[in-house]
């Protein structure tokens, strides 16, 4: 499919077919640790039970009496599988924002059909967001799983689908932005698995406009962990308590906050203070988005540098780092990047849904793929 036919069929609305109302469609950020869902029938919001799913699926642990599971199931999901967490092995299907473990994602999916379409009264036509410049093998896992999910698809870059969720989020708009972000932005997307960059300028970004850095929460988790047991060995914490501990406590350096932590030792309640080992892991992504901003900006012509450095586009989870935005700002004007402004979306965690929903109710029939 020529990526210039998709362009078209976003900017000439009239030039759309309509796809019959017994179509749903849908917006879907499937994510390392969170995924989103949007949609819609006949351009009007389609009522979900649940929007936001953990990505994780729970398998009752052998030997788990009845009764202890809910209604015995075989699976559970999200964050009632992590509540079951003790009785349950977890599985997070995938990684680095691409799915490892294909039957276990192919499971997840049949939950989130569930969610979307319980009776399967509808055909489901879906864009799927992935990381940035994604391989066509890593691609081709995306379209087989999906398979048991949707009936027509279209896999579209993630900081692309966010790009096009900003044109209605409350703190662009707040901030008094003239330009759409679809035609002047920088996207920086720090999710769970990547670091996605995408240089956005009105029409649908080249692999040169892309970048995607496999350094990004996930990696502060494990930095995390990796230091909490090396300074306090006697302290045993899952990757789930990690990653609330992280959630609740990140900052970057020059933006403190208090991380004392109530944990248990040997039994034994403790107030430890994880403040240092904290600000350290999130600092590592600090360079990481600065560098790959430079490397896009590099790209822009004179004309449109300007512009595009006033919308620099700081969203997903990482974007919740207490400080890192501002951060990331200060250092590029004293690297002379003079006019540079950051922006935190109000809604980070549902901007790729929302923007993968508006590419699908504007999609030609010719457009989608039959997943595999």
């Amino acid at each position: 499919m020529d990526l210039n036919e998709k362009t078209s069929a976003l900017d000439s609305p009239k030039s759309v077919t309509i796809i019959q109302t017994s179509t749903i469609h849908l917006g879907i950020d499937l994510g390392t640790n969170t995924s989103v869902l949007a949609a819609a029938v006949e351009g009007q919001p389609h009522p979900l039970p649940q929007d936001l799913i953990t990505t994780v699926v729970g398998f009752p642990k052998p030997g788990i009496l009845p009764g202890i599971i809910p209604s015995d199931a075989e699976h559970l999901f999200g964050e009632e599988a992590i509540n079951y967490r003790l009785h349950m092995d977890l599985k997070w299907p995938l990684r680095e924002g691409f799915i490892e473990d294909k039957e276990t994602c192919r499971i997840f999916t049949r939950h989130l059909r569930h969610l979307v379409d319980p009776d399967f009264a509808y055909e489901i036509a879906g864009v799927v967001g992935s990381p940035a410049n994604a391989s066509e093998e890593k691609l081709k896992r995306v379209r087989s799983v999906m398979g048991s999910f949707l009936d027509r698809l279209l896999i579209v870059p993630e900081p692309f689908l966010a790009a096009m969720g900003l044109r209605d989020d409350e703190a662009f708009l707040r901030k008094g932005m003239q330009s759409d972000p679809t035609k002047h932005s920088l996207i920086v997307d720090i999710g769970a698995g990547t670091t996605d960059l995408c240089l956005v300028r009105g029409y649908f970004p080249t692999s040169e406009d892309l970048i995607s850095i496999n350094k990004a929460g996930d990696c502060v988790d494990d930095l995390i962990n990796r230091n909490i047991q090396k300074r306090f060995p006697d302290v045993k914490l899952t990757q789930v308590t990690v990653r609330k501990i992280k959630e609740q406590h990140s900052f970057v350096s020059g933006y403190p906050r208090d991380a004392s932590v109530k944990v248990y030792v040997d039994g034994r309640p403790r107030m430890l203070d994880f403040s240092d080992i904290i600000r350290d892991a999130c600092d590592q992504l600090v360079p990481v988005v600065v560098e790959g901003i430079k490397e896009l900006l590099a790209h822009c012509d004179s004309d449109s540098c300007a512009n595009v450095m006033k919308n620099i586009i700081i969203t997903g989870g990482g974007s919740q780092i207490h400080g890192l935005c501002d951060r990331v700002e200060k250092l590029l004007r004293e690297d002379d990047y003079d006019c540079a402004r950051t922006i935190v979306p109000a809604d980070h965690k549902r901007l790729v849904a929302r923007g993968a929903l508006r590419i699908a109710q504007n999609v030609r029939d010719d457009q989608w793929q039959v997943p595999m």
